[in-house]
């Protein structure tokens, strides 16, 4: 190797570096961008649950803790009411209802007048439980069945 090729070959380098530089500097600078977000997407995932929020005010929520605790207790308001009124309760089941909400299945009879006033009392009384869905059907000797569920918020 003579003193010629030695220089020419250390100047080609400078120039590739030099030539490669900003695509080094760009590949380098995404890098640090996707590691940023990677680093994110690792915090929001390790990061506790939100906190709950409440579906509605304190005074017309469901009483309970959780959904089986205020389905029992609406289940329970539902059969005093209905008990009050004269009015059979022949289903009060939960079902899924939801994030913070809970679900009855209902099935309600008797006679016309005081039926259509149990439905009444129930979705205007405190804690707020609305019929997302209900039938009613007549039955024989003046009476009604009401079918439906009724949604409450419990948080």
């Amino acid at each position: 190797m003579n003193r010629a090729t030695l220089i020419a070959g250390v100047a080609g380098g400078l120039a590739a570096g030099a030539l490669l530089a900003p695509a080094t500097g760009t590949a380098l600078g995404k890098l640090e961008r996707a590691r940023t977000a990677a680093a994110g997407a690792r915090a929001a995932a390790h990061a506790p649950a939100r906190a709950a929020v409440p579906l509605t005010a304190a005074g017309l929520r469901a009483p309970g803790g959780n959904e089986a605790a205020a389905a029992a207790a609406l289940a329970q308001r539902v059969k005093r009411l209905a008990a009050d009124g004269g009015v059979l309760v022949e289903q009060a089941a939960r079902v899924p209802g939801g994030e913070g909400l809970v679900r009855l299945r209902l099935r309600l009879s008797g006679p016309d007048k005081a039926v259509v006033a149990l439905a009444d009392r129930i979705e205007r009384e405190a804690p707020l439980l609305r019929f997302a869905s209900w039938q009613v059907s007549a039955l024989a000797g003046g009476g009604l069945r009401v079918e439906g569920e009724a949604v409450a918020a419990w948080r």
